[in-house]
């Protein structure tokens, strides 16, 4: 009796040792959550259009591409008339593909080597990328003579990670020219009576999980009542499509410093 006790006691442990090596053999680890960051730049035309362009290529180059981690997803996409028609990634990275630990390391230097090897591959993208974007303004420049950003919007949409938190950069004046609506100062029919009735003209978007942050850049050609009323707009747009806008300026990387810095899945 005891010995056959005994030899179940040692079959049970083996059918449990093999159930729980499947569980691992058969369901991999997930990896951590990272961030998932969406850069739209405007490439439509204005006086200060090379400034700008330049201005926007500097701030994702210097404040974001260096913050991103090992798991964060980045892409950089154009507005302009051809926002759908003709969205091709400027940048497209996925770090989490990458695996920057090294293979021979002692305990002690695998996170400082993690981190070297992680700031060089960040160093290069951030050359590969001032490349792409300066052959980018040459090729977008029979597509600048008009601004659709409820199309990007709609491109948008099919970068979105459900398993990743969402940011969404806009790098533009926010003053769409297309046919359902131009938001140019020299529409008088766009004015803050006829915002409601704009809204409801225009395409609403679904963007689940998505934080936006709006830097427009220098205004040249519009006054500052005129970018109070467009920022109106694009607020009152959001908050109708339940989506959270992060900030809207002119010119400060701050907020979005802030939200580089955030760990992922904090909540804002």
């Amino acid at each position: 009796m005891k010995k056959s006790l005994c030899v179940k006691i040692i079959l049970a442990s083996i059918i449990l040792l093999i159930s729980f090596s499947s569980c691992s053999w058969f369901h991999k680890k997930q990896l951590p959550r990272g961030k998932n960051i969406i850069c739209v730049v405007d490439f439509s035309d204005s006086k200060n259009a090379s400034e700008r362009l330049q201005f926007y290529m500097q701030v994702i180059k210097d404040n974001i591409i260096p913050k991103l981690g090992l798991y964060d997803k980045i892409s950089v996409i154009p507005v302009d008339v051809a926002s759908i028609t003709n969205s091709t990634d400027i940048l497209l990275t996925d770090m989490s593909t990458t695996d920057f630990e090294p293979n021979m390391a002692s305990p002690m230097e695998v996170e400082q080597l993690t981190t070297e090897n992680l700031k060089l591959f960040k160093d290069k993208l951030g050359v590969s990328f001032s490349k792409n974007f300066q052959l980018a303004i040459a090729q977008r420049d029979k597509t600048s003579n008009g601004t659709d950003i409820f199309g990007v919007l709609e491109v948008v949409k099919g970068k979105l990670k459900t398993t990743d938190d969402n940011y969404l950069i806009m790098f533009s004046d926010m003053m769409n020219w297309t046919d359902n609506l131009i938001m140019e100062e020299s529409n008088t029919n766009f004015n803050y009576n006829t915002i409601d009735k704009c809204l409801e003209n225009v395409p609403n978007v679904e963007l689940t999980k998505t934080t936006v942050i709006i830097i427009t850049g220098e205004q040249v050609e519009s006054s500052a009542e005129h970018y109070k009323l467009v920022k109106s707009f694009w607020s009152k747009y959001f908050d109708k499509n339940q989506i959270k806008l992060y900030d809207y300026n002119s010119a400060s990387v701050s907020k979005l410093n802030e939200l580089m810095l955030l760990e992922v899945n904090q909540d804002l």
